[in-house]
């Protein structure tokens, strides 16, 4: 019932709105009786056209009269361009000159048009057909250059140059106000205008390019322009910058003839400053001194750009990686000193009795190897005893004790508290350091 009667009154308000009589335009209509312009051929040198015309309504009498003090729209391709007023007569002449700059100039092909928007007492009204108008173009030629050459990616650049075009006497003027584009490998990356002497500096940075071939225009379509298409190309490839991060070489300190693998991750550098792994081959490089370098292996990365590379370890010396992979540029990475020397172990190490007393004799020993070949006994070494008390955080150094012809060590000291007991072997220029397992004693 409800939705019934909604149905009702809304058709009601339509009807009543439908009765409500539109006002009516009561200002007289005018119209063009006349339109000109002239001449209808221009070029840069001769941009100017002159508009004519007469606005007029019809009098009483049936004549037509002119309407005037009307401004008078004056239009190119539908866009007001100038504006004029009519004289007692409703007449009105006009000289206009069509801009020759930017991208959209108003001097090309294309239709001339009057247009009066109407006043107090007059209709509006545009002249019902257009007259054509025809450029014709002059020659244009560009240069292109580089402040420097545009060889790294993400690296500033300013592209300049001139923009030129032919005047009738067979000679060269620079172009003001035209827009010049800068393309890479086809893709629009820069744009900007010439100055009043045709000169035009653009800045922007080196993208990342397949082919790199970079180029300036005119984006002037050609035909019915007032210059015809200038360009100019060149080809600058460009190249990545790289790094290698994380670089390590381990074990440190490694056996000698042992493993050694240096691991990281190369990097390269993208044209808006960030990173992404990089495909360059890492090549690893030893030096003693770390001046002479020497390759001794290479690898590919992974699709994340870490390596590993292992290599055995024959002398104590400085570890590095450089990559050097076209089109990226080289790097190198941070050096890493590794000492080599022959592993050494402690072991069956015990510090005994254990519990003792307080104020009794605590002997700690154990036994010394070093692996040249093979395991054997370590002897004539000095191995350092340190104790740490119960709760304590830092180590004590108690004594020193010689290895016997079977590598075996061994020292007394007087049972004092609770704590634990350990043996160091500092290592030398041949022998790699080592620490031994702890002993923990009980002292009551």
């Amino acid at each position: 019932m409800f939705r019934a009667l909604g149905a009702v009154l809304a058709a009601g308000l339509i009807l009543a709105a439908a009765q409500v009589p539109a006002t009516a335009d009561t200002r007289a209509p005018a119209r063009f009786s006349e339109f000109s312009v002239t001449p209808t051929s221009l070029d840069v040198d001769h941009p100017t056209a002159t508009y004519t015309g007469r606005l007029v309504f019809t009098g009483a009498d049936g004549t037509d009269q002119g309407v005037p003090g009307a401004r008078v729209c004056l239009d190119k391709d539908g866009r007001c361009v100038a504006t004029t007023e009519t004289d007692a007569d409703g007449r009105f002449s006009s000289p206009v000159t069509l801009s020759s700059t930017g991208a959209q100039p108003q001097l090309r092909d294309g239709e001339a048009e009057a247009f009066f928007n109407g006043d107090a007492e007059r209709q509006s009204t545009f002249v019902g057909s257009g007259i054509a108008l025809h450029v014709t173009q002059v020659q244009a030629r560009i240069t292109m250059g580089f402040d420097h050459t545009p060889s790294v990616v993400g690296d500033p650049v300013e592209v300049s140059g001139l923009l030129e075009r032919q005047t009738p006497d067979g000679g060269w003027i620079g172009v003001v106000g035209q827009t010049v584009r800068v393309f890479v490998d086809g893709t629009r990356i820069a744009e900007g205008t010439t100055a009043a002497d045709g000169t035009y500096r653009i800045s922007t940075r080196v993208p990342v390019s397949d082919e790199g071939f970079w180029g300036v225009e005119t984006p002037l379509p050609g035909r019915g322009y007032p210059y015809t298409v200038a360009f100019a190309n060149t080809w600058q490839r460009a190249a990545h910058r790289t790094l290698v991060t994380g670089f390590n070489a381990a074990p440190e300190p490694v056996r000698k003839g042992a493993k050694l693998t240096a691991t990281g991750r190369v990097m390269r550098v993208t044209a808006d400053g960030s990173t992404e792994p990089a495909t360059d081959y890492p090549v690893l490089q030893f030096s003693a001194d770390g001046k002479k370098w020497t390759d001794l292996y290479e690898d590919h990365p992974n699709s994340q750009g870490y390596f590993s590379l292992s290599t055995p370890a024959e002398r104590d010396g400085y570890w590095r990686v450089r990559t050097e992979d076209w089109p990226d540029l080289p790097s190198t990475s941070s050096v890493d000193y590794v000492d080599v020397g022959y592993r050494t172990a402690i072991s069956g190490f015990n510090a005994s009795p254990e519990p003792i007393a307080k104020g009794r004799r605590l002997t700690v020993a154990g036994t010394l190897k070093r692996d040249t070949t093979a395991w054997k006994a370590f002897s004539g070494q000095s191995v350092k005893i340190y104790f740490a008390a119960k709760g304590a955080t830092s180590w004590t150094y108690e004594g020193t004790a010689k290895t016997s012809s079977t590598g075996h060590f061994s020292h007394t000291f007087t049972a004092a508290k609770d704590g634990t007991w350990r043996a160091i072997y500092a290592g030398s220029t041949t022998y790699v350091t080592v620490t031994g397992p702890g002993d923990y004693v009980d002292v009551r």
